[in-house]
């Protein structure tokens, strides 16, 4: 009977300095892990703010009641038109469609020509161009790819 209860605290002794390693072992890699969850996400929230920060910009033409705003992640341009007279004020947008391929970076950039009404568009990620041309009236406002 002595032998059995010795064998029994001898068992408990091994499980119980297992189990005290096991765990030790765990919290450490516990922490390790938490803290590499908390760097990735301060990670991933920079990312999101780098890329939010610059997403729109604003472009002059020549004339000086109108800009350009694009959208720098999606490629969209809008026409806007500041006056003193409220009745002449209007913002309208020149093309609706997402243009990126989902890459989720600001790579579109405006260029202005010669023209003051017409600029390129170019996807500094892709390298591809659109053709885009503002106007005072809808049938003047457009943009199409140059292939």
């Amino acid at each position: 009977m002595k032998r059995i209860f010795f064998i029994l605290f001898i068992i408990s002794i091994f499980s119980n300095a297992f189990a005290q390693t096991d765990s030790i072992a765990s919290i450490r890699a516990d922490s390790i892990s938490f803290r590499t969850s908390e760097l990735v996400e301060d990670l991933v929230t920079l990312q999101m703010m780098q890329v939010t920060a610059n997403r729109y910009k604003m472009y002059t033409t020549e004339n000086i009641y109108n800009f350009l705003k694009l959208d720098t992640q999606t490629g969209r341009i809008e026409q806007v038109q500041w006056s003193l007279d409220d009745n002449k004020e209007f913002s309208t947008i020149l093309n609706r469609d997402d243009l990126s391929w989902s890459s989720g970076i600001n790579s579109f950039e405006l260029y202005p020509t010669q023209n003051m009404y017409q600029f390129i568009l170019l996807d500094k990620a892709t390298g591809r161009t659109w053709h885009v041309q503002w106007g005072l009236s809808d049938k003047k406002r457009w943009i199409k790819r140059i292939y």
